[in-house]
């Protein structure tokens, strides 16, 4: 066999309702000339995951099923790596899809800079459930994110981290891939060391990721602490040099919410003043992204629902900023690591 242009790595656990998507997606790529292969690294997932994707190789050579024993996403992503034929690797998960055109833009980016290591794509929350869609549209908002231009960027330009990236090979071997020591946040850190090397990465918001979002608040806010926790051991490891400021805005508001409580306990007209500007900015981030929902992205193939609960748009903000925050100071002060679970998982 030929030897691919880009090796698709798939770390997976637990994904039968996804997976056939997610790699139907990923071979749908061929249609624009992109010669690839699709490494799917099993958990080992303890539903059928593991048999849909074997029926799935028996039946096309480009794709493989590679055992996981480790169980977690770095570990998988290296197993992956070291087995991959292609000049460039791209993850893509197995409870997501791309755009038709991903990878062959990706290329054509990489092709045209040397320099460049990476290239990533804007990230669209899809959902099944009104609850879900409106945890998408909270992480679609800078008021949940931040600056993540990630989420919903518009213009091509350099950034710090690639969504669902699409690297030069050679420039992963080199910094020894990802580290398996970080159960979340490994993919930050992974690009942290890119960048240490001279290289630089991209965001096109032309390559559209349709990402399967959690389909409701409280299991985003278990996700969202788990995610913090996950940056804090990257921030212990890294130093300074991996924080922004955006990541401080939540701990900061966990920290400032326990300091009020305890104001209001003498002061409590005081405590409240002092609390309504978050609650504010809350009730506007609501009410924008309930205003945007008619404008928000659909999986290709998907049914156009795009019916919203209003109610669940506080919550999603809410859940974001405090279970990351939360998160975040367990793992900085407390160091407690995040659950050794998939990233679909509440454990």
């Amino acid at each position: 066999m030929n030897r691919p242009r880009i090796s698709v790595l798939m770390p997976v656990l637990d994904e039968e309702a996804s997976v056939a998507g997610a790699i139907a997606s990923a071979l749908a790529q061929a249609d624009q000339g992109v010669d690839l292969e699709v490494l799917v690294m099993n958990g080992p997932s303890t539903d059928a995951t593991a048999e849909i994707v074997a029926g799935l190789a028996a039946g096309d050579p480009r794709v493989r099923l590679l055992d996981n024993p480790e169980r977690n996403i770095p570990a998988g992503l290296n197993i992956g790596l070291a087995a991959a034929r292609g000049e460039f690797v791209a993850r893509i998960d197995g409870h997501a899809s791309v755009s038709p055109d991903y990878l062959a833009r990706a290329l054509r980016h990489l092709e045209a800079d040397p320099g460049l290591a990476a290239v990533g794509g804007i990230r669209h929350g899809v959902a099944r459930t009104p609850q879900g869609r409106a945890v998408a549209l909270a992480l679609s908002s800078p008021f949940g994110v931040g600056n993540s231009i990630n989420h919903f960027g518009r213009e091509f330009r350099e950034t710090d981290h690639a969504s669902f990236g699409v690297y030069r090979t050679e420039v992963a071997r080199r910094v020894n891939g990802w580290d398996e020591t970080l159960l979340v946040n490994e993919d930050v850190d992974f690009d942290h060391r890119i960048l240490g090397l001279g290289y630089r990465i991209a965001f096109d918001p032309e390559m559209h990721i349709y990402w399967h979002v959690r389909e409701s608040v409280p299991d985003l806010f278990h996700q969202y602490r788990r995610y913090g926790r996950g940056k804090a051991a990257m921030v212990r490891k890294n130093g300074r040099d991996a924080i922004r400021a955006r990541h401080l805005a939540a701990p900061v508001a966990v920290a400032g919410t326990a300091g009020l409580g305890v104001l209001a306990t003498r002061f409590p007209r005081l405590a409240a003043a002092a609390y309504s500007p978050y609650l504010f900015g809350i009730g506007a981030a609501s009410a924008h992204a309930w205003r945007g929902r008619r404008e928000t992205q659909v999986e290709p193939g998907a049914p156009e629902d795009r019916t919203v609960s209003a109610a669940a748009l506080p919550g999603a903000f809410l859940a974001m900023h405090y279970g990351w925050g939360l998160g975040f100071l367990e793992g900085y002060l407390l160091r407690k690591s995040p659950a050794r679970a998939s990233a679909r998982t509440r454990r």
